[in-house]
């Protein structure tokens, strides 16, 4: 009989190299949950007996999974995490036996081919060496501090000694992962090698390290360098520019990179013992806060949407070789750019040849800014490039498994496209239409095959806005969609699935967020009082500057669609009715809630004029509630109406989408913390006073009778459990 496969092995070569060989089975990547740190714990404790006994000479950690070398912690036992000493003492655990693996009396080397993030890379840190493949997939990184936490497991304590206060604060408190030629050039990675033969030449370093032939290359350092990393006075400088930068960013809302900053600067000199118990104290802190909760429980959402679909569907997506793009315009150049930035070939079409250049030349544009802020190799800038193909005609769409679709948002016009292309097309391939408003269902009657007919809903900037919100149309298969999923985690997007209604959910939330602008503005607030609270509150903009963004114009047509939809609590104001009447078009056309003409945008005084500039007779509070709750509300109709799955789905979308602040966990994360019961009292009351466009949902009244949660994804992915079944 078999053995049962195990996450983790043990191997000994002819040469007397240990293998350490993590390989989750069932599973494309290696965590680092209880089970694998029990046993990685056992198979050190053999270790210490075999090396005992002068065997074996070396330890090697290796990873099977050629794209994986350890992904981080399971971040479900993260979420299990109950109090703060529950915190430090699963911290502690993870250094016991990293510290453990640090001791052991032969040359130690860790392997990294693939991605090394987070617990991956601490492992890597105990380690003696670390040597890394030259596979694209390889990147190394700490990425805590988007879940709230500092590296726990050491690495706080450990990075810093390795390649300086600098680098490491760097690495810490963004977050990002480095390529392995960064790492190198960082001092993080000691080698590089061909992927290829790197077995093969990790197991000579391994021989060469018994024997002590391997040399450690220390990073160059300046004058400045050494004046900042070891003096007191520039140690100093060096954390107090640290706080300040991260205050100035955040101020005090993400409290793990302040905790990190202290850690780094505590520890630095002590004992390494004394330094570890100090980073857990500190991870046992962070890790219970709301922010850490609430950081946790999006990136679990961005996970489960790669289970959307059962395993039977998800076998049918097909492999993705090549796209096309119909429209050059500003969407269709950054889709394009987006897929030749992850090496994905793709056609570029466009009736006119002026509008295709311009596509082409704004997808380059994209790539050169890219490669000059280090996201792709420099070098590669222009092998990118060469992966969009621009074109008139339909002459090399015979092999095209996904087109996207970006031409101008009409449906006859979106309709005659699909027509054209659909005959040039394989059979296997799907049809995407990139609309924000338009319905799938109605787009896919003119399609010879409507269950290859999907919408896929980039938001722009495309090359920075993480979400895509995909679209059931009526006929849309399984299939299509499964694809386009695997599509959208190709081009490093988080997918959200979301049924064919008007608005899909983003802008449908919207709709009534930024509509209240209006009835604000005719209630005696001002502009600058409103987007400033709403700042302050955590968004990236406020309502006023997004409506310029948007556009009068867009805005006031979106606006007719979801009250022609949703009735009478979408309609419009009279106020934003009469500024779209005044020409009024925002940013593009340098008029609108703000003057665009100055270097330093002010609020226009014509619209000052308009609507006065004390703002009064509405606080902040009440510009939050009267803005947020009615989305929330909002969202509520959609679930009930089965747009997205779940609570989780719709806070996943809006911080990804519209940029709603992450440390708050989304729109309805933030008004469970707010409670149930006193979210439906406050939208009671501002019916009271501003009308029935607050009438709190009937399933957010049937919660509250319920003294049911916002964010219980089980309520409504179970229809048997919901509160009105």
């Amino acid at each position: 009989m078999a053995d049962k496969p195990t996450p983790l092995r043990l191997e000994i070569d002819a040469d007397k190299v240990a293998w350490l060989i993590f390989d989750a089975p069932d599973s494309q990547v290696n965590l680092l949950d209880l089970q694998v740190m029990q046993r990685l714990d056992h198979y050190l404790t053999e270790l210490e007996s075999r090396i005992a006994t002068g065997h074996p000479i070396a330890l090697v950690i290796w990873s099977a999974k050629p794209d994986t070398f350890i992904a981080g912690a399971d971040v479900n036992e993260i979420a299990e995490i109950e109090d703060e000493e529950d915190g430090r003492r699963k911290s502690a655990m993870g250094q016991r036996i990293f510290s453990r693996l640090g001791r052991l009396g032969i040359p130690k080397i860790a392997a990294i081919r693939g991605t090394c993030l987070g617990g991956g890379t601490e492992l890597a840190l105990a380690c003696d060496w670390r040597l890394a493949s030259d596979n694209p997939a390889t990147t190394i990184g700490l990425p805590e501090i988007k879940l709230g936490l500092i590296p726990g497991f050491g690495g706080s304590v450990r990075l810093p000694r390795l390649i300086g206060i600098q680098r490491a604060l760097s690495m810490i408190l963004t977050g990002r992962s480095l390529s392995a030629s960064n790492a190198y050039r960082y001092g993080l990675v000691d080698q590089l090698f061909d992927d290829a033969s790197f077995q093969h030449s990790v197991g000579q370093v391994a021989m060469d390290a018994v024997l002590g032939r391997v040399e450690r290359e220390l990073p160059h350092e300046t004058a400045r360098d050494r004046f900042l990393e070891h003096t007191r006075l520039g140690r100093r400088f060096l954390f107090r520019g640290a706080r300040k930068r991260v205050r100035t960013a955040s101020g005090t809302r993400y409290p793990a990179a302040l905790k990190a900053i202290d850690v780094i600067e505590e520890t630095l000199d002590l004992p390494i013992d004394e330094a570890l118990a100090v980073e857990a104290r500190g991870l046992g802190e962070v890790a219970t806060t709301n922010v850490c909760r609430n950081l946790v429980r999006l990136f679990r959402g961005g996970r489960a949407a790669n289970r959307t679909f059962a395993p039977e569907i998800a076998a049918q997506q097909r492999e993705i070789k090549k796209v096309a793009v119909l429209g050059a315009g500003v969407m269709g150049g950054g889709i394009a750019e987006l897929a030749a930035a992850r090496d994905v070939p793709v056609i570029l079409k466009d009736i006119d040849r002026e509008a295709l250049d311009l596509g082409l030349r704004y997808a380059s544009e994209l790539l050169r800014k890219a490669g000059k802020r280090g996201i792709i190799a420099p070098e590669e800038v222009g092998l990118k490039f060469a992966l969009i193909h621009g074109t008139l005609d339909y002459g090399r769409f015979g092999d095209v498994d996904v087109v996207i679709e970006a031409v101008v948002e009409r449906l006859p016009v979106k309709q005659q496209v699909l027509r054209d292309v659909e005959p040039e097309l394989p059979p296997h391939a799907v049809f995407a239409t990139n609309t924000s408003s338009l319905s799938v269902t109605k787009l896919s009657e003119a399609a010879a095959r409507p269950d290859r007919v999907v919408g896929l809903h980039f938001f722009n900037p495309v090359h920075r806005m993480p979400l895509v919100e995909i679209i059931r149309g009526e006929s849309s298969s399984d299939a299509a969609l499964a694809t386009v999923f695997k599509l959208a985690r190709r081009l490093g997007k988080t997918p959200v699935l979301v049924a064919d209604r008007p608005g899909f959910l983003v802008n449908r939330l919207l709709a009534p967020y930024l509509n209240e602008v209006g009835f604000l503005l005719d209630d005696g607030a001002d502009v600058a009082r409103i987007d400033r609270t709403l700042k302050e509150f955590g968004l990236p903009m406020g309502p006023c500057r997004l409506l310029d963004e948007v556009g009068f114009d867009v805005a006031a047509h979106v606006a007719k669609e979801m009250t022609r939809a949703y009735g009478d609590r979408m309609r419009p104001s009279a106020a934003l009715d009469m500024l779209a009447g005044l020409g009024r078009l925002g940013k593009k056309n340098g008029r609108g809630f703000y003057n665009y003409a100055d270097r330093e945008e002010r609020v226009d005084r014509e619209v000052g004029r308009a609507f006065g500039s004390g703002g009064g007779g509405v606080k902040p509070d009440e510009i939050i509630d009267r803005c947020l709750l009615i989305s929330v509300n909002e969202a509520m109709y959609a679930l009930e109406e089965g747009v997205v799955a779940g609570p989780g789905d719709v806070d996943l979308a809006m911080v990804m989408g519209t940029g709603f602040p992450p440390f708050r966990g989304g729109p309805l994360a933030w008004a469970e913390s707010r409670g149930v019961h006193m979210v439906r009292d406050r939208l009671l009351e501002l019916r009271e006073r501003h009308g029935d466009r607050f009438a709190p949902a009937p399933g957010l009244e049937r919660l509250a009778d319920t003294d049911g949660s916002f964010t219980s994804d089980a309520l409504w992915r179970d229809p048997g459990s919901r509160p009105d079944m």
